[in-house]
């Protein structure tokens, strides 16, 4: 163990700025889907209405158990958003990530000497692996207490007093913040098994000179091995008797999300029990190949408390997404170690240079990284495709109160704003709906098997609330529902649909706001160039795009009737900000182009050609419409040229060959045709 001393100025400055890019990292909307349920079990409980026992949310399940364990955590997290919105509860989710990871850095720094740049290094790696877990939920404070178990265990180490009076009150009041405190367990279960490894193996070999078995001291006494298993006894005990004193469902709920974690079925339906994909988790793979050569490089100082700990936080990581954060929390000191142990640019160990090398690399994550996220957007907000806000405020003004089936990402978010009126069918609060719920009543609806009506029966279902994944397809029951006769879309944006079942009470809803010819499910938008349906499928597409203006399908359906009706100024208006922002085809640009022309445009629309012809994007079209372009310029050879080269791209294309002959033949010029 390496003596602490205090941080210099520029040490102090470093802080700060480690601080602030942590603090970066966290700042990012609202992106779980379970985050609703916490703050609604919160406001339940805050209600004076206790710890709740059974699925009081639910509208299916409603006397079903409920192992809840997370209350305080809850607790915790609704108050900052009570007291400053989603801006309060945002911020206090980053400040907390803020601590887990500057508690991190204490530990290694701790480990390594106060002289040592890696831990710098290696807390800005685990902040960007571990970000992916920034979450407004009990399990980020689960990894406070875990961090902070760590910093104090390797500061205080074998201390009576801290194994057996401090350890024990941290571990009981963690136990009533989240289930999680069994990664404490672990934590400290790893550090005991490395001591006793340590003490058998300086007995049983002679030191080698210059090797090193413990993190920074020599074996521990055969004495002091004790302490910290009865600590750990002590701390066991004191979670269990905390949350069998203060919980109603007693301590049995601190057993429930193990068990839970172990069932195959919950593996395939909670996502973040699964294992990490190398496609969304190259950097976790990444620094789990580094520490396995740094091992290997420095297996002469192996230090067997740090190893095996990261030996088992990286299973546990392997196994699930869920323990990427204990991951990084444990395994970042163990790097920072080993780095110390090799030799290294002076760049890279010098504190003073990378006192100017830190600074801007966290500006530069955050910039090109943080900021242009599209998946954990960069501020305080809420994750559209979880958190369809405009289409909650449809509900609780215009539709009457009944059941709805939701898919589960929605259930968490209902209950945070549409509770009491609507409740969810199912939510992810896997302690509170038994697998024979998910596997015989929602699997089958969302699945649409030929019983999914008797279900939604059986529940007096009467609206669906479906989503649009991100790869446009939609659960196999939006369909039927949309082609069934008795049911109705009612509203939508990119991300969730709206369904209405014709009921009575319904029908005042849907005769205002039917969408029966265009929909997110059929991107041809047949019905705006038919011209029996014209008319309908504008009005609709103009409802569509009032509803949600952010809507790529709205902006999409409202482009195209305007462009059928000939309105090419209102097409300009819109498609500008689509090509501008969005990966648009080629359609898109052949369009907006189109109307550029028809405008008088040319130099607009002759850039706008050019990029299709770049592209290799219907370079036919793009050619044809320039030779136009040059005619009306007066460029009559360019014009040839441009329809050589469209007839080049289109050797078939009769309306190219005779634009080609009637130019040769200088015969008067007529608009050109679009071409569909």
């Amino acid at each position: 163990m390496q003596e602490s001393k205090p941080l210099n100025r520029t040490g102090w400055l470093l802080c700060v700025g480690l601080a602030l890019f942590v603090f970066l990292s966290a700042f990012f909307h609202v992106s779980d889907v379970d985050v609703g349920y916490h703050m609604r079990t919160a406001m339940h409980i805050l209600a004076g209405n206790g710890i709740p026992t059974t699925n009081t949310f639910s509208s299916t399940t409603p006397g079903e158990p409920w192992l809840l364990h997370q209350w305080l955590g809850a607790i915790l997290f609704y108050l900052p958003y009570r007291i400053g919105g989603v801006e309060g509860l945002v911020a206090f989710k980053a400040l907390a990530a803020t601590a887990l990871m500057l508690l991190v850095w204490g530990a290694a720094r701790r480990l390594t000497g106060p002289d040592s740049a890696w831990p710098w290094w290696t807390v800005t790696l685990g902040a960007l692996v571990a970000r992916v877990r920034f979450f407004e939920r009990s399990d980020l404070l689960s990894g406070l207490f875990c961090a902070l178990v760590l910093f104090l265990d390797v500061r205080l180490g074998p201390n009576r007093r801290w194994q057996w009076l401090g350890l024990p009150l941290l571990m009981a009041a963690w136990a009533n913040i989240h289930a999680g405190v069994v990664y404490g367990v672990v934590l400290l279960g790893a550090w005991s098994a490395g001591e006793w490894i340590s003490w058998f193996w300086s007995r049983v070999r002679k030191p080698v000179s210059g090797t090193r078995t413990e993190p920074g001291f020599k074996a521990p006494a055969l004495r002091e091995l004790w302490v910290r298993p009865a600590g750990i006894l002590l701390s066991l005990l004191a979670a269990a008797l905390s949350v069998q004193l203060i919980n109603p469902n007693g301590c049995k709920v601190l057993w429930f999300p193990i068990s839970q974690f172990n069932s195959p079925f919950w593996q395939s339906i909670i996502l973040e029990y699964r294992p990490p994909d190398w496609n969304n988790y190259k950097l976790f793979y990444l620094s789990l190949g580094s520490l396995v050569v740094l091992q290997l490089l420095t297996w002469r100082r192996v230090r067997p408390t740090l190893l095996i700990a990261s030996m088992v936080f990286a299973y546990l990581a392997c196994s699930s997404q869920r323990s990427l954060l204990f991951f990084v929390i444990v395994a970042m000191p163990h790097m920072a170690c080993m780095l110390n142990e090799l030799p290294a640019p002076a760049t890279l160990r010098a504190p003073r240079m990378s006192s100017w090398l830190l600074p801007g690399l966290w500006l530069a994550i955050v910039l090109l990284w943080f900021a242009p996220d599209k998946t954990l957007v960069f501020g305080a907000g809420f994750y559209r495709p979880y958190y369809p806000l405009d289409i909650y405020g449809f509900l609780k003004t215009e539709v009457p109160e009944q059941n709805l089936f939701n898919e589960m990402r929605y259930g968490g978010s209902m209950l945070w704003w549409l509770y009491p009126k609507f409740k969810p069918f199912i939510d992810g609060r896997g302690d509170a709906y038994s697998e024979r719920f998910w596997r015989t009543e929602y699997i089958p609806v969302i699945k649409d098997k030929p019983y999914a009506e008797d279900i939604l029966k059986k529940y007096s279902v009467h609206g669906a609330l479906l989503p649009v994944y991100e790869d446009r397809t939609l659960p196999p029951i939006a369909p039927r529902l949309h082609a069934h006769p008795d049911w109705a879309l009612v509203a939508f944006n990119d991300h969730t649909l709206l369904f209405l079942e014709r009921t009575a009470a319904n029908q005042p809803v849907i005769a205002r706001h039917e969408y029966r010819l265009l929909w997110p499910g059929d991107w041809s938008l047949a019905a705006l160039d038919a011209p029996e349906t014209r008319a309908e499928a504008t009005a609709e597409a103009k409802r569509a795009f009032e509803f949600a203006p952010d809507s790529f399908f709205a902006e999409t359906a409202l482009a195209r009737a305007f462009f059928v009706n000939e309105q090419y100024a209102a097409v300009v208006e819109i498609l500008r900000g689509v090509v501008r922002e969005k990966d648009i085809g080629a359609n898109y640009l052949r369009d907006f182009g189109y109307a550029l022309f028809r405008l008088g445009r040319l130099e607009e629309a002759d850039q706008v050609f050019a990029r299709l012809i770049r592209r290799n994007l219907l370079p036919g079209f793009a050619w044809y419409l320039r030779s136009f372009i040059a005619s009306e310029q007066g460029r009559s050879a360019d014009a040839r040229n441009c329809l050589a080269a469209a007839i080049k791209a289109e050797p078939g294309n009769a309306e190219y060959r005779d634009a080609l002959q009637r130019l040769d033949r200088e015969a008067p010029r007529r608009q050109p045709k679009t071409q569909e």
